[in-house]
C-alpha cells in the first residue's frame, strides 16, 4: 500500500482523504455522505440486477426441467425416417432361450436388435464351425533347417504369399516369417516347446473353415523337409479339418463358415460355443421393460417440474409472495402449467378406446397436481397384453398408401389427412408436389419435399424414392408423446423459446442496468475528487488564516512588551 500527502489530502490505495481539519468540520463524513447521495441510484440499480440474475438463474432451471420432460417423453414418440435406422422404446426387442427339458440352453447365445420380429424359432446347433491346423515334425530349436527354397502360403480362395527359406533358417524364424504375412495369407504359426532343444511348428487357419494350402514355389521343398506335407504334397498331419457351422432353423439346415452367425434371422445374432442337446426356443419380444422405464421416466420428469412450478408459486405467511419463489405469477410458468395439464388430461388423437387417457394404463393426479403410478398392475397389463393400444397412445400414427413415401420431420402437433399428387420429369424427378390440390403446399428439393411456411403442412417433411407419378393418400394421427415434445419446444428451446427469450430479454436489461450503475459511480467518483479538492482549499484557507492570526497576535503581544 502507497501512501502520499499534499495541501491537507492523503492518497491511500487511490483514495483521497482530508488530513488536516482546520475548521473543525468532519469533512471526510460529508464527502461520504454527498457521494452515498449520489450512487443510491446505483445500489437501487445493482439491487434489481441481482434480482434479474435470480430470475435468469430461475429460468434455466425450468427450461433444464422441461428439457428433461422432453428428453424423457421422447422414447415413446414416434421416431423420423432415418436410413440409418431409428427406434422408440417401442422397438426394443428381448430374446429369450428355453428348452422341452426346463434345463438352461448351453452351446448358443443370442443378442437383438430392433429390427427382429417377434415371434418363436426353434433353434439346434449341429456342428460348430473349426479352423483347420496342421503340424510339422518336430525338429531343433536352434539348427538351420538346412534346405533352401521358396514356399507359397495361403487359404483356399484367397490371396497367397511366398516364403524364402535358406539353410541358417530356424523353424523359429520360419515361424515369425509366416506370422509376419497372416494378415494376407489367414495363416498363423505357433512353435510347441518338445524339450529344451526341440520344438514342433504348427500351422492354424486365423478364420474359422478354412483350407490351408502350401505348396513348394522354387529350389527344396521345404515343406516336405520340415514334415509339414507328404511326398505327394499332402499335409502329412492334419491335427483338425477346417469346418463350417451347422445349425437348423425351425427344421432348415443353415450353415455358415463362422460361429457368429448375423444373417440368418433378421435383426437376431446367434453366437455357437457348442452343440445343443436338441432344438432350443427363441422367444423374441418386445422390451416390456424399456417401455416402463420410459413411461414412469416421463412421470418422474414431469414431477420434478410440477414440483418446481409449485415451488415458484409459493405463498409466504404474510399472504405474499415466498422468497424464494422468484418467478411468482409468471405468465409464461403458468402458460406452460396450463399447457401440460390440458395436454395430459387430452389424451391423443392416435389412441384406441382400449388406452385413452392415463388414467387407462394406471397414472392418475395427486391433489397436488403430480402424476402418480396409483394402479402398477393396470400398467403392467397394458405393457404385457395391450401394448400395441399403449404404443397408440404415445406414437403417431402415420400410414401411406406408397409404402416407399417416408416422413422426414413430424414438426407439428395437428392431426392430417390429405391427398398428395405427384408430378415427375421423363427422368423420374419429381417436378411438383400437391396437397389436396394445393401446389403451393410443398417445397421440392430433389426426392425430399417440405410444408410450405404458413400452411398447415408446415413441419411435416418428406421423402419418396423412387418416385412414381400420381396420388398418395397420406394420414398423421398425433400420438400423446408426439405432441408433447413437439408444444414443449415454445418452452426449452435454447434459441427461440419463450422461455429463452425472457432470459434473453432479462440480460439485455442488466447489461443496460449495469452499465448505467457504473456510469453513476463513475460520476460519483469524480464529484468525490471535487469534493474532496473543495474542503482541502477551503481547510488550507483557513490554516491559512490561523497562521495569519497567530502572526498578528504574535506582533502584538510583542508590542505590548517593549512599551
Amino acid at each position: 500500500m502507497s501512501t502520499t500527502s499534499t495541501a491537507g489530502v492523503s492518497t491511500s490505495s487511490g483514495a483521497s482523504y482530508i488530513t488536516s481539519t482546520a475548521s473543525g468540520l468532519d469533512t471526510d463524513a460529508l464527502i461520504e455522505t454527498a457521494v452515498a447521495q449520489k450512487t443510491a441510484r446505483a445500489d437501487t440499480i445493482d439491487a434489481k440486477v441481482t434480482a434479474n440474475e435470480a430470475k435468469i438463474a430461475a429460468y434455466e432451471e425450468l427450461q433444464t426441467l422441461v428439457a428433461a420432460v422432453s428428453d424423457a417423453i421422447e422414447g415413446l414418440a414416434l421416431p423420423a425416417y432415418s436410413s440409418l435406422g431409428s427406434e422408440n422404446s417401442f422397438d426394443s426387442r428381448s430374446a429369450s432361450l428355453s428348452s422341452t427339458s426346463g434345463e438352461t440352453v448351453t452351446g448358443l447365445a443370442v443378442d437383438v436388435t430392433s429390427d427382429a420380429i417377434n415371434g418363436d424359432y426353434e433353434i439346434e446347433v449341429v456342428q460348430l464351425a473349426q479352423a483347420m491346423k496342421v503340424s510339422a515334425s518336430s525338429g531343433s530349436s536352434t539348427d538351420g533347417i538346412g534346405v533352401e527354397g521358396v514356399l507359397s502360403l495361403g487359404v483356399d480362395g484367397g490371396e497367397s504369399v511366398e516364403i524364402t527359406v535358406t539353410a541358417t533358417t530356424t523353424l523359429g524364424d520360419l515361424a515369425k516369417a509366416i506370422n509376419a504375412q497372416s494378415d494376407t495369407t489367414g495363416v498363423q504359426a505357433s512353435l510347441i516347446t518338445l524339450d529344451s532343444s526341440t520344438v514342433q511348428l504348427v500351422l492354424s487357419a486365423t478364420d474359422t473353415n478354412q483350407t490351408i494350402v502350401i505348396s513348394s514355389v522354387s529350389g527344396d521343398d521345404v515343406a516336405q523337409t520340415i514334415g509339414l506335407t507328404d511326398d505327394t504334397g499332402a499335409f502329412a498331419n492334419v491335427l483338425r479339418e477346417a469346418q463350417p457351422s451347422i445349425i437348423t432353423v425351425d427344421g432348415a439346415t443353415v450353415t455358415r463358415d463362422t460361429n457368429e452367425l448375423t444373417d440368418v434371422i433378421e435383426g437376431v445374432s446367434l453366437s455357437l460355443s457348442g452343440v445343443t442337446d436338441g432344438a432350443a426356443t427363441l422367444t423374441v419380444s418386445t422390451d416390456s421393460s424399456a417401455v416402463k422405464t420410459a413411461i414412469t421416466d416421463f412421470v418422474d420428469a414431469y414431477n420434478a417440474l410440477k414440483q418446481y412450478m409449485l415451488d415458484q408459486s409459493a405463498v409466504s405467511s404474510d399472504g405474499g409472495a415466498d422468497e424464494d419463489a422468484v418467478l411468482f405469477a409468471d405468465s409464461v410458468m403458468r402458460m406452460l402449467n396450463s399447457t401440460l395439464q390440458t395436454l395430459i388430461n387430452s389424451g391423443s388423437d392416435a389412441a384406441s378406446d382400449d388406452i385413452a387417457m392415463f388414467s387407462d394404463m394406471g397414472i392418475t393426479w395427486t391433489s397436488e397436481g403430480l402424476l402418480e403410478l396409483s394402479d402398477e398392475t393396470a400398467l403392467n397389463d397394458a405393457i404385457l397384453s395391450n401394448l400395441d393400444a399403449l404404443e397408440s397412445f404415445f406414437e403417431t400414427d402415420f400410414s401411406a398408401s406408397d409404402t416407399n413415401l417416408k416422413l422426414l420431420a413430424n414438426d407439428t402437433t395437428s392431426s392430417l389427412e390429405f391427398t398428395l399428387t405427384i408430378v415427375t420429369d421423363e427422368t423420374g424427378a419429381i417436378t411438383s408436389v400437391a396437397a389436396d390440390g394445393d401446389s403451393a403446399a410443398f417445397t421440392v428439393s430433389g426426392s425430399r419435399f417440405v410444408g410450405a411456411e404458413g400452411t398447415i403442412y408446415e413441419g411435416l417433411s418428406f421423402t419418396l424414392s423412387p418416385a412414381v407419378a400420381g396420388d398418395i393418400s397420406v394420414s398423421i394421427q398425433q400420438g400423446f408423446a408426439n405432441v408433447l415434445t413437439q408444444t414443449l419446444t415454445q418452452f426449452d428451446d435454447s434459441t427461440t423459446s419463450l422461455v429463452q427469450q425472457r432470459i434473453d430479454s432479462l440480460t439485455e436489461i442488466n447489461t443496460d442496468l449495469s452499465d448505467r450503475s457504473d456510469k453513476i459511480r463513475e460520476d460519483a467518483e469524480t464529484y468525490r475528487t471535487k469534493l474532496v479538492t473543495k474542503y482541502a482549499n477551503m481547510e488550507a484557507e483557513l490554516e491559512a488564516a490561523r497562521l495569519l492570526q497567530e502572526q498578528i497576535e504574535a506582533i502584538l503581544g510583542a508590542s505590548d512588551d517593549d512599551e
